[in-house]
């Protein structure tokens, strides 16, 4: 699976100067089951092509699902015919990628060559785990992306991207359990041990009467990835910061969170699902964004690259984006702690832990103010230990004040996506009484 460069350099050669590609060639294949049944089996590869046409100041945009001369032409012409409705603009000359070159990530080889085969055992190894204890639902899927950047003056990147991921649902009694496993090698997902993970959070526990008030937080790594993800595209970009339409603005410098927080984009760094260049073809740049809870940087694109010292930090958005055209943290990784979760539940001593969020909504972007609810083994603990089951309950909160009340930090780091960010790695963080109230 792969894309033709000479099928690119026809394209552009069709679309002419001031023409920029974002093209990346997908294959997927899905299994989905609910209730120890599979449900749906799922194949598809289908090639996006995303076209920048910019002239004289004046930019448009258009979408392709082939490099077929014929649709090639057809889509230049409606684009010329869009710029020529446009006013002519003259804005200052934007930052260019370079030609340094960008970083190759490691593909999985075991996830270019995972079928129908493949998904079907990891689903039976979790299914016969569970023995008939709980019922089973969720997704296996494997991903390989290959991906080209272009443009009429020379620039040509491209890269192959892998990534294989089990989301697992175990269900008992109304109440429910889950685990994510994502790598971009699928031989290093085992889903041995899932099941046992799952019955371990579905433990016989009496459901607590309903409270109210502010109480210690246990956040599990992947309610931590979600609260990242969400806080890193509100707060971290460049646009917004320059702008002043962030939490952070202006507080380069200053203390943002707590100091036991050191946070980092990297797409080189494997630890996460690493891509080399961003949509622009810009080579990702480690950028460390808050160091022991000072704010170190932001992330920007080539349209804002001034904030950043005059060089794109590798962050830019597709273009027609649905979450915005403002650059944004792509692969964040929290630095680890001393702790682990069972240390962490013993210096919470009495709280509510939180092992997923499945949604956070954005109330108020400058406040960081979000909603969103618990999914998944909440739970209550005395002493360190589990006393008493949470039903999902919905939480408002502003997500600056929760990371600025970090007690402790876990040893132990897991991976995740979001559906606006390529990775983040994290670990459980404690959270003290009072930015979160039931």
């Amino acid at each position: 699976m792969s894309i033709d460069p000479r099928e690119v350099r026809t394209a552009l050669d069709i679309l002419g100067r001031g023409t920029h590609l974002d093209l990346a060639q997908e294959r997927t294949g899905l299994l989905r089951y609910a209730r120890s049944r599979i449900t749906a089996q799922h194949s598809e590869e289908r090639l996006r092509v995303r076209v920048r046409l910019t002239r004289r100041g004046r930019t448009a945009l258009g979408t392709l699902e082939t490099l077929d001369p014929g649709a090639v032409r057809a889509l230049s012409a409606q684009l010329d015919a869009a710029l020529a409705l446009l006013p002519a603009a003259s804005g200052a000359r934007q930052a260019t990628p370079g030609s340094v070159p960008a970083a190759r990530p490691e593909v999985g080889v075991s996830t270019l060559d995972a079928g129908p085969a493949e998904r079907h055992a990891w689903f039976s190894t979790v299914k016969d785990g569970l023995a008939g204890a709980a019922l089973l639902g969720g997704s296996i899927r494997h991903d390989v992306v290959h991906r080209v950047v272009a443009d009429h003056d020379g620039l040509y990147r491209e890269e192959t991207l892998t990534k294989a991921s089990l989301q697992a649902i175990a269900e008992r009694d109304g109440r429910s359990s889950s685990i994510r496993l994502v790598h971009r090698d699928a031989a290093r997902i085992d889903p041995g041990d899932v099941a046992h993970r799952l019955l371990e959070d579905l433990a016989d526990l009496p459901e607590r009467e309903p409270v109210q008030g502010t109480f210690r937080v246990l956040l599990r790594p992947q309610a931590v990835i979600t609260l990242l993800a969400t806080y890193g595209y509100v707060a971290l970009g460049a646009a917004g910061y320059a702008e002043g339409r962030t939490a952070v603005a202006g507080r380069m410098g200053g203390r943002v969170t707590s100091e036991l927080l050191t946070l980092t984009d990297d797409g080189t760094d494997p630890a996460g699902l690493a891509s080399g260049f961003d949509p622009e073809g810009t080579p990702r740049r480690a950028t460390r964004l808050i160091e022991n809870g000072v704010l170190t940087g932001v992330v920007s694109d080539l349209g804002h690259a001034a904030v950043t010292g005059g060089v794109s930090t590798g962050h830019a958005v597709p273009a027609g984006w649905r979450f915005g055209a403002d650059p944004s943290p792509s692969h964040l990784l929290l630095d680890g702690g001393d702790h682990t979760e069972k240390e962490l539940a013993g210096l919470c001593d009495e709280g509510l832990v939180i092992s997923r969020l499945d949604y956070l909504r954005i109330l108020h972007p400058k406040d960081t103010l979000v909603t969103g609810t618990t999914r998944d083994a909440t739970y209550w603990i005395r002493g360190g230990v589990p006393v008493a089951w949470q039903p999902s309950v919905r939480l408002t909160f502003r997500m600056d004040e929760v990371l600025d009340a970090v007690l402790a930090v876990g040893s132990r780091r897991e991976r995740g996506e979001a559906v606006f960010m390529e990775s983040v790695v994290a670990p459980a963080l404690l959270v003290d009484a009072g930015p979160i109230r039931l």
